[in-house]
């Protein structure tokens, strides 16, 4: 608007050629402008599972009495170590570190001890296609081909 009023053409209406006039006409009118739409913003929030993906069977391990806190699985820096993914049944995720001879007994150790108070009863299985369930519980992470990979809690 400013353009206009000191006789300029606005950016947005220059010919390709710069030779050619322009001749804009303004027509002011008393209405209001109409308030643009808001951009809609796509879903944003966790996806959760209404249910299990196996049809219950296979059994469900229960673990036996848990450490307290996560801390109680011991990563020895001078062996080799990995990173698993963990998704638990509440939608949250975390990230554990073990040794690649820690078991599949010590994931759940360390998921209970994440989250006193709450059910032992659940199965662990690896994300993938098909997902494979974690029946044995003294496997370790290396046998399981458990590195650097994303297990899942199931109710």
């Amino acid at each position: 608007m400013q353009s206009i009023k000191k006789s300029e053409c606005p950016k947005e209406l220059e010919p390709a050629d710069r030779k050619s006039s322009i001749h804009v006409n303004l027509i002011k009118m008393n209405e209001n402008c109409p308030e643009p739409e808001k951009r809609k913003v796509p879903f944003q929030g966790v996806g959760r599972t209404l249910g299990s993906t196996s049809a219950s069977a296979e059994p469900t391990i229960a673990s036996p009495a848990a450490p307290t806190t996560p801390a109680a699985v011991i990563v020895d820096e001078t062996l080799p170590s990995t990173s698993v993914q963990l998704r638990l049944a509440d939608g949250t995720r975390t990230i554990g570190r073990f040794n690649y001879h820690h078991t599949v007994n010590d994931i759940r150790s360390f998921i209970d001890g994440s989250r006193p108070g709450e059910s032992r009863n659940y199965q662990l299985q690896v994300m993938g296609f098909p997902p494979k369930l974690l029946n044995d519980p003294q496997q370790t992470i290396e046998q399981a081909g458990l590195a650097n990979s994303v297990v899942i809690q199931k109710f």
